[in-house]
């Protein structure tokens, strides 16, 4: 069982393929893509935290969850996530998909995790490092200030595992 992290899906939102340059033709192609190259790491027993904007409208993020692999599926809310607190609201939500609170810290994982950027968060002076979603290229990943952006588009439209990307930037393996 392995930990994942991706951010900014975006999942039935066509706009987002020219505002944010993703290499789609479609929404179609871009939903069925990010799909594929989830499921290609993620299997049954692992959890995966999607650091917001996960889906532009209920539809798509009751057909998307249907499809994702992922034991547990946390989601952490955003500027764009109504749909998927419309659907927790009204029980909807999938027995492994669980809405997280907008900032939360994880010691195992030495991590705290939130959609917004942050200079300041919660256990940062106990060395963990901050996970968020919030995508501009003037947020890019800073190992050196721990601050991690996993927006998809900085990913490859991939989740990656948490033990990996520490591995990346040089501290200790966390799986």
């Amino acid at each position: 069982m392995a930990n994942y992290l991706i951010a900014n899906c975006q999942f039935g939102r066509a706009n987002i393929i020219k505002q944010n340059k993703r290499p789609f033709e479609s929404v179609q192609e871009m939903n069925a893509e990010m799909i594929a190259r989830w499921n290609s790491v993620v299997t049954d027993e692992d959890t995966v935290i999607h650091l917001g904007n996960f889906a532009w409208d209920p539809s798509t993020a009751e057909e998307v969850l249907m499809t994702l692999n992922g034991k547990k599926i946390y989601l952490v809310p955003a500027e764009h996530d109504q749909a998927i607190l419309d659907m927790q609201s009204k029980g909807m939500l999938p027995a492994n998909v669980q809405v997280a609170n907008r900032i939360f810290e994880h010691s195992t994982l030495n991590a705290t995790f939130a959609y917004w950027p942050m200079m300041e968060w919660p256990l940062k002076d106990k060395g963990h490092y901050l996970y968020y979603g919030f995508y501009s290229p003037k947020y890019k990943p800073d190992h050196k200030k721990k601050m991690i952006n996993m927006a998809c588009e900085f990913w490859n439209y991939t989740p990656h595992k948490i033990g990996n990307l520490i591995k990346l930037f040089g501290d200790k393996d966390i799986e």
